[in-house]
């Protein structure tokens, strides 16, 4: 007689394979290492053969680990699909989301809001930030679909869109004061930050740092208010603000992109991730 698989097993299973990491997958289990690395050697002595390659930080899966792996979803699928069917109540699969603030304050919310909708079994957890923040967590295993900015191809994408920017300053003044440049910038680690300090040592012109904000919407409205010029998307231009050239003496700063990172495997996520690069390629 063939052997029974455990579904507590299963889960163990599908989170550290998913996740590569016995810690991130404890988190998201609310369990700990050591009960998580006994699951998975009793689910290969019940297999008969190991399901990881270890010796490496990320674990990876036997060519078994695989099989299994593919199984595994679809069986948890199928016991979810019967206990909705048989009890009405939906089984809450969450979606862990990462944005910068612009797009997650307008952007994509239209999108997620349908996407609820349409799966009310699915919950949404949306977190917004730096970039360079997000996209940490997301290759640690803590976000399941990131939407970032980055340099162009500086991270391999699914998805991803020109960001062009442009230098703002406030359009309620005509002249800059000429001695140094005032800079209105994101913290340490902010993207187009160290952009506008190169930019500005290349024309050999004079800078400091007036205002610092981690807020897309302080950096807008330090702008608005006169604080001094911020280098930003051109979408993220308000019509206080007006736009520096060449002329103005302000070099061209080189395009960014937006790009969509996410981890395949979930129908559920991928289907998600269509549809909010559908919105995205709209903007």
């Amino acid at each position: 007689m063939n052997s029974l698989l455990n579904f507590v097993l299963l889960i163990t299973f599908v989170a550290v394979a998913e996740t590569g990491n016995f810690t991130v997958a404890s988190q998201h289990l609310n369990s700990t290492q050591s009960t998580l690395s006994q699951q998975i050697q009793r689910l290969e002595a019940l297999v008969g053969q190991p399901l990881f390659i270890r010796g490496h930080r990320i674990l990876a899966l036997t060519e078994t680990g695989e099989v299994l792996l593919s199984y595994a979803k679809k069986i948890l699928a199928l016991n979810d699909t019967f206990f909705m069917k048989m009890t009405g109540n939906a089984i809450i699969q969450t979606i862990r989301l990462g944005f910068p603030e612009d797009l997650a304050s307008g952007q994509v919310t239209p999108t997620l809001a349908v996407f609820m909708q349409d799966n009310p079994n699915i919950r949404l957890e949306v977190t917004s930030g730096l970039s360079r923040q997000l996209h940490q967590r997301y290759q640690h295993g803590e976000l399941d679909l990131i939407i970032v900015k980055q340099r162009k191809g500086e991270f391999k994408s699914h998805y991803h869109w020109p960001e062009p920017l442009c230098w703002l300053t406030t359009n309620r003044r005509e002249h800059l004061n000429t001695d140094s440049v005032p800079l209105i910038v994101f913290p340490e680690n902010g993207l187009y930050r160290n952009d506008m300090f190169k930019l500005l040592d290349i024309e050999q012109r004079p800078w400091h740092i007036t205002y610092t904000c981690s807020s897309l919407a302080g950096i807008q409205s330090a702008i608005t208010d006169g604080l001094g010029v911020s280098l930003l998307p051109v979408r993220a231009k308000l019509p206080q603000h007006r736009i520096l050239t060449e002329e103005d003496g302000f070099p061209t700063a080189q395009e960014m992109e937006i790009a969509m990172h996410f981890h395949t495997g979930s129908d559920t996520l991928n289907a998600l991730a269509q549809q909010l690069a559908r919105q995205l390629g709209r903007l």
